[in-house]
């Protein structure tokens, strides 16, 4: 029989963590998948909220720390390198090249439930041995208040940035759709935030995911979670291609029985924003959303290609590897899987076809693919700007989510 034990992290460690924070100007922590598995995204507020210490939530599950908290960095990315401590808490990998941009002498805290990972590939000022929830439990109450308003402002500052960033692609995004008559992949993402957080809809409502090589990056920036267990980055940390739609099919599962964090919202649909590569590995998870009614809407960004199309001619000899076939319909084949399907090349029919699949998604439990059509040359920095930038997500080179 498993153990149900967890190891508590010591008072001495607990007092060197409080002191550390506390002596710090801009501390940050980084809450990992371990505080979503261990629950432990009340404490990790609390503990927050008593210094304003900026948070980052990362991993495959997302929202243990709102998107929408003032205290919250995921979306602030120019302000990372100012932090002068790091606490990472559950981030069971630790950051592959790129992840994280942290200024390099900054001072760390880690805290991990096993021991002989302390240290491994990260140069620690203190590592602690210790459940996660336990660990935030302990530093909410020991923690003395404590204000830091430049770091605030810093914070702020950083996301109103990022926020205008994102919104300048926006609007290249809707002068090349309607240039070109396809819809380019910064349309998509914006379009689908504000039917799921600015409309009718309870922005808490529906769990979300998020994959392919140039969508993903666009679908990282403007999908949110407010609540724990809202978003799912299925290319986390090894940016896989194809599982996106078959880790929405377990999410929706979960929607629909309401289990743990999902169940104020079971029943809800669920959405996920993916590429033609990524549909070509898990088209058929639609035969078991179909099969045991989970709504889900899955919108495919189908640019005739792989992220990787090399722009202009590059790689010569291998320019036939990273195309398909054009305007491929997988909203057809979804129909042959017995699931709805939409074809759009237009911000306007994107709108509609968007209603449309949410509507069916929460009356009838229905799903849906939106075959959105878009042309290869959108990854091309030269002849679109800003192409498909390759610095990590959420922008900035700063967090890969």
């Amino acid at each position: 029989m498993a153990s149900c034990s967890r190891a508590n992290p010591s008072r001495k460690d607990i007092e060197r963590a409080v002191d550390l924070i506390s002596k710090a100007d801009r501390p940050i922590i980084v809450g990992g998948q371990g505080v979503f598995q261990r629950k432990g995204w009340d404490p990790l507020r609390a503990a927050a909220e008593r210094q304003d210490i900026a948070v980052v939530t990362t991993g495959p599950m997302q929202g243990h720390f709102p998107d929408d908290h003032r205290l919250s960095a995921s979306f602030s990315p120019n302000a990372l390198m100012s932090a002068d401590l790091v606490v990472f808490v559950g981030q069971y990998c630790m950051p592959s090249p790129g992840e994280f941009r942290f200024n390099p002498d900054v001072k760390t805290i880690r805290v991990h439930p096993v021991g002989e990972d302390l240290g491994r590939n990260w140069p620690l000022d203190l590592g602690i041995v210790g459940d996660e929830r336990a660990f935030l439990e302990a530093l909410a109450s020991e923690l003395p208040q404590k204000t830091r308003e430049s770091w605030l402002a810093e914070l702020a500052a950083a996301r109103q940035a990022f926020e205008k960033e994102s919104l300048d692609y926006y609007a290249l995004g809707l002068k090349y759709s309607h240039a070109t008559d396809h819809l380019h992949p910064a349309v998509i993402a914006k379009e689908t935030h504000d039917f799921l957080y600015r409309g009718d809809i309870d922005p808490k409502l529906t769990v979300t995911g998020y994959g392919g090589a140039m969508i993903g990056r666009y679908g990282g920036r403007w999908l949110r979670a407010f609540r724990p267990g809202q978003k799912v980055c299925s290319p986390y940390q090894y940016y896989a291609i194809g599982p996106d739609l078959a880790m929405m099919i377990g999410a929706g599962a979960a929607v629909q029985r309401g289990i743990g964090p999902q169940a104020p919202y079971k029943g809800a649909p669920v959405l996920v924003i993916t590429s033609d590569a990524g549909i070509s590995y898990s088209l058929f998870e639609l035969d078991t959303a179909a099969k045991y009614k989970i709504p889900v809407v899955a919108i495919v960004y189908n640019n005739n290609a792989w992220g990787t199309w090399p722009h202009g001619a590059e790689w010569p000899r291998s320019l036939h590897l990273h195309l398909f076939q054009e305007n491929l319909r997988y909203d057809e084949m979804a129909v042959g899987l017995g699931a709805r399907g939409e074809y759009v090349r237009t911000p306007d029919q994107f709108r509609e076809a968007l209603r449309r699949s949410y509507q069916a998604a929460a009356k009838d439990g229905a799903s849906t693919l939106i075959n959105c059509q878009a042309i290869k040359e959108f990854s091309s920095p030269k002849d679109y700007p800003p192409g498909a930038f390759w610095n990590p997500e959420p922008g900035g080179g700063a967090i890969a989510h």
